[in-house]
């Protein structure tokens, strides 16, 4: 008896793509794990700063609802101000969380059918990984309805708070899948060796680009740093310095998104500022230390040199994209040279759509000082125009090099 109750028992993998109780299990931990943990984060927050600030807790729950649709991006209009340009950092822990759950969920499906992950799988994760913070989205909305009857804020749109949940959890999830099993996909659904080939070196140069705008930030906030102490200073007690340090940090993505667009090319506007590579126009800045780094004066020459910093990303591309090609024919893998542009082009494509996405979503609008960001369209054809183009020139170099060497070693 003691044997039988001791010894595990070993369920037999599943055959097909049947919904047994182990796919449920997971299915509902990708569900509500994420979910669970941001809403007590947020509440315990939320609570901690209104007794902190000795403030009336009639409107926690509101709060609680206003700050979860805040953490997924959703505009919110408060006192007649729309607040578009929320912080991207707190985004960006949720998608890294999330993307932890979802890959941690495929490994475990794998596991559970011992076979690769199949598609009805990975269709079945995406949609749990949404529908769990869909759920907590639709609740909070209509606590922000109910009290925008008392309160002085104003219930957003609710297909665009619905679009906003359901695209960062999407997101989570296909980079959450792809991590462990998207070349498995791939392969296994026909997709061409170059399109697979061309995801790393778009996420190298998307990475480099930002690298890039954070060196630039950090730079700029060295060169103006006493400007963002007075800035500090605003906050005339602890507790209003160390909102302001927050509140920097929290927006510290944000302008390092608006860096990495200003070195390929675009425009940044504060409001009724513009500053560019090749021209600055003053107007007033929110009031934020991090802002200091926006350098004062016109624009000078000596700023296009900046313009080689997407060169560099563009021409390491397309080294990247030859060294590939070439290492295929080496090992006699039939390749056609044409696969070079090709992966090229996809991976220029997904970095000129990555730097878009980023640099809208970066974007918005900042209450009485209007529209802040960059020009999230321009900066993304410049993205894809400059690793496109160097992209382009470099492999076909370095592939004509190298037919060049192989002709005369054959000569030789």
């Amino acid at each position: 008896m003691t044997s039988t109750l001791g010894r595990s028992v070993r369920h037999p993998p599943p055959a097909g793509d049947q919904l047994d109780p182990e796919r449920f299990r997971i299915l509902l931990g990708a569900a509500t794990r994420v979910p669970a943990v941001v809403v007590a984060f947020v509440a315990t927050f939320v609570t901690l700063t209104m007794v902190t600030a000795d403030s009336d807790l009639t409107g926690i729950y509101a709060a609680i609802a206003g700050t979860w649709l805040a953490l997924h991006q959703v505009p919110l209009t408060i006192d007649d101000a729309t607040l578009g340009a929320l912080p991207l950092l707190p985004t960006a822990i949720v998608v890294w969380r999330s993307v932890r759950v979802c890959a941690h969920a495929t490994d475990s499906l794998v596991e559970h059918t011992e076979r690769d992950l199949s598609l009805v799988d990975a269709a079945r994760l995406a949609a749990a990984t949404i529908v769990g913070p869909l759920t907590i989205t639709v609740i909070a909305l209509v606590v922000v309805q109910d009290a925008s009857g008392v309160l002085p804020v104003s219930p957003p749109n609710e297909a665009a708070a619905l679009a906003w949940v359901t695209g960062v959890y999407l997101l989570s999830a296909l980079i959450g899948i792809g991590l462990r099993s998207w070349r498995g996909l791939c392969l296994r659904h026909g997709v061409p060796e170059w399109a697979v080939i061309s995801v790393r070196p778009a996420v190298r140069a998307l990475l480099g680009m930002l690298a890039m705008g954070a060196l630039l930030t950090a730079v700029g906030l060295a060169l103006s740093w006493g400007t963002v102490g007075d800035l500090l200073a605003r906050g005339d007690d602890v507790s209003g310095l160390l909102g302001l340090t927050v509140m920097s940090i929290l927006y510290l993505p944000n302008v390092v998104v608006a860096a990495s667009a200003i070195l390929a090319g675009s425009a940044v506007q504060f409001g009724d500022m513009t500053l560019s590579l090749f021209e600055a126009t003053g107007g007033d800045v929110p009031a934020l230390p991090v802002l200091g780094a926006i350098p004062e004066g016109p624009a000078g020459a000596s700023w296009v040199v900046a313009l080689a910093v997407p060169a560099t990303v563009g021409a390491l591309l397309g080294r990247f994209a030859a060294h590939r090609t070439l290492q295929a024919l080496a090992d006699g893998v039939p390749v056609a040279r044409t696969d070079t542009a090709l992966t090229v082009l996809a991976a220029a494509a997904q970095v000129g759509v990555g730097t878009a996405v980023l640099t809208w979503v970066a974007s918005g609008s900042l209450g009485r000082f209007g529209t802040v960001g960059a020009n999230w369209w321009l900066a993304g054809i410049l993205m894809f125009a400059w690793t496109g183009l160097l992209g382009l020139i470099t492999a076909q170099l370095l592939m004509w090099r190298e037919g060049r060497l192989g002709a005369a070693a054959a000569r030789a």
